[in-house]
């Protein structure tokens, strides 16, 4: 998926999945398409569809949503807008969120 834009993602004070030692079991688990992960970009909470992997450390994803500080839901922040495609390292991304 060559439309896939590279982005810079928030990494001081993000609760990183690389963070929770008593977690252990998600650092294992890579995302697979369908799956829906979160990340922090510019302090909102973005959460997204993994729609293939790039290697075996990058999602390409679909933004489903934005959520910015204040929990307000937004259409774009940023830069970064709503239906975007983005690569996601998984170093760079929070818990799977949802999974079959």
């Amino acid at each position: 998926m060559s439309n896939a834009r590279a982005v810079t993602w928030d990494q001081e004070g993000v609760d990183h999945v690389a963070d929770h030692d008593e977690l252990t079991q998600f650092l294992h688990k890579k995302p697979k398409k369908g799956d829906i992960i979160t990340a922090r970009y510019m302090q909102a909470n973005v959460r997204m569809k993994v729609l293939d992997r790039e290697g075996n450390d990058t999602s390409i994803a679909e933004v489903l949503g934005i959520s910015v500080e204040d929990e307000r839901r937004v259409e774009e922040h940023e830069g970064l807008r709503k239906g975007e495609t983005v690569l996601i390292p998984d170093k760079d991304r929070a818990f799977i969120r949802y999974s079959d």
